[in-house]
């Protein structure tokens, strides 16, 4: 079984998509409207070196977000190898999940599980998704999908397989994308340590970055299916 070929697959997309991200997001945007009260004089700071907020809150969340769906995916492809019911793997994907890791805490109990529901979901047609490719001799993922798929059904795999965002299109209003930075890592003084810390949101910011890293992502996979198959 080429349960390497799937997860070679899997990080080469994510990995394109953590860097469109990257991309697309505005650290200005993100930024704007943001308040000057208590912590003010860390965002006005933010405001005029639009970098540090990448450095310290971008960058370091785009990589625990690759990490975590990396090692969700793992767990993906064990239901795909399996004969097992995706419920068998619920609890594991679900504690890997960046998105529900960003719910709103005000979010309805209800509404909390209809989204755990779908999270699940998702991954179990994801894991329906890769069984061609895990039950390929192939070690690379091109060769496994050559031999798995013809052009339409390559098509319809890149498709499901870069669908990164699905929860924020489907529920954009309940997750909130947020951190908090000390002033000493960025103001120098001895007033510094009196400073309280600056509570930054970049929902908005973040959900739009990311659906368009997804739609670029998903353009390029599909233009090299039609090169690779045509």
């Amino acid at each position: 079984m080429s349960r390497e070929a799937a997860i070679e697959g899997y990080e080469r997309f994510l990995t394109s998509a953590i860097e469109a991200t990257r991309e697309e997001f505005s650290a200005r945007r993100a930024l704007r409207g943001s308040a000057l009260e208590p912590g003010g004089l860390v965002v006005d700071h933010l405001r005029r070196t639009v970098t540090t907020l990448e450095r310290m809150v971008v960058e370091p969340e785009l990589a625990a977000h690759r990490a975590r769906a990396l090692s969700q995916f793992e767990i993906v492809v064990e239901y795909a190898a399996s004969e097992e019911p995706i419920e068998v793997f619920a609890d594991e994907i679900l504690e890997r999940d960046s998105y529900l890791e960003v719910l709103r805490t005000d979010l309805p109990k209800g509404r909390r599980e209809t989204i755990r529901n779908e999270v699940v979901d998702r991954n179990r047609r994801l894991g329906d998704a890769v069984v061609p490719i895990v039950e390929r001799p192939e070690d690379g993922f091109w060769p496994a999908m050559e031999a798995a798929f013809d052009r339409s059904g390559a098509l319809a795999f890149v498709d499901r397989v870069v669908s990164f965002t699905t929860p924020l299109r489907r529920h954009p209003d309940a997750f909130v994308f947020q951190s908090r930075i000390d002033p000493g890592d960025l103001l120098d003084g001895p007033l510094v340590s009196s400073l309280p810390a600056a509570g930054i949101e970049y929902t908005d910011e973040a959900i739009r970055a990311m659906c368009r890293a997804e739609e670029r992502v998903g353009h390029e996979a599909r233009a090299e299916v039609r090169d690779r198959f045509d």
